[in-house]
């Protein structure tokens, strides 16, 4: 993750000094982002002020009365980079298949992002809500696919059956 990214990222939970966010971005931070967390020496303090800089500079961030928070524009441009980063597989679907696959799903509350990401790559993939968590498509599903929800830990929290339309009542 690099330094712009990690100080977004940092501000759209979180706004505050510099003296704080220095703090944060060494690890001073909590469970939230200890990911983020990076040794003393590899940011230097003339760094990390042209970066804040260069943000402000740019829209991304604004610095109001020593207080830095992040603007809609930064927010905007944490999410390009983090949709460029997850793959999509929705070029994979069959298209000649019929809906005839039920997948229901129970993701924890504290993988969100992944429960919605599975969302927006079922509906790429032609399947229809039945349910919010409950949707129909066609099978077989790309076995890249199911090997990334595997990698991702989520394919314990899903259920596969086949059904045909007729058959749902």
């Amino acid at each position: 993750m690099s330094l712009v990214e990690e100080i977004l990222t940092i501000l759209t939970d979180y706004s505050g000094g510099y003296k704080l966010m220095r703090r944060r971005m060494m690890g001073y931070t909590g469970p939230i982002y200890s990911s983020i967390k990076r040794d003393c020496r590899e940011i230097n303090d003339t760094s990390l002020r042209s970066t804040f800089s260069r943000l402000k500079k740019q829209g991304l961030i604004d610095n109001n009365n020593g207080t830095w928070k992040i603007k809609n524009k930064g927010r905007e441009y944490l999410k390009n980079i983090v949709v460029s980063r997850v793959p999509h597989f929705g070029h994979l679907k069959n298209k000649d298949s019929k809906k005839e696959m039920i997948i229901i799903f129970d993701i924890p509350e504290n993988r969100r992002g992944q429960r919605n990401w599975l969302r927006a790559e079922l509906i790429a993939l032609d399947f229809a809500i039945l349910q919010k968590s409950v949707w129909l498509g066609p099978s077989p599903l790309p076995k890249e696919f199911i090997k990334y929800l595997n990698n991702i830990n989520i394919l314990q929290y899903l259920k596969f059956f086949k059904a045909t339309e007729k058959e749902i009542v």
